[in-house]
């Protein structure tokens, strides 16, 4: 796809192609009857740097969750089954600074 003549609007397609995803998820869900039995957590975010130690942090995030139960579930998937990239770039712990991220 060439993206030349949407220059200057990169950003606001990937989040709008970022909705279409998430509504293609809900689609499925749907197609397949599974609503009752899906549990499901689409989150994606685009850091920019706040200034040396800290960002913000735009996010787009869709739950299928119900109860603090299926978030607990989804939180200890995730933890269990992450394992850092063996060529992983520089530390964002660093970036990130904690609880220098702002979701807007």
């Amino acid at each position: 796809m060439d993206l030349g003549q949407y220059k200057g609007m990169e950003e606001e397609g990937f989040w709008f192609e970022m909705q279409e995803l998430a509504m293609a998820l809900t689609d499925l869900v749907n197609k397949y009857d599974l609503e009752d039995k899906v549990i499901s957590s689409f989150v994606v975010g685009l850091l920019e740097p706040f200034d040396d130690e800290t960002s913000n942090m735009k996010a787009f995030f869709h739950y299928n969750i119900q109860s603090q139960d299926e978030l607990d579930i989804i939180q200890d998937f995730m933890n269990d089954s992450y394992t850092p990239p063996e060529d992983a770039g520089p530390d964002l712990d660093n970036l990130l600074d904690g609880l220098g991220i702002s979701l807007n």
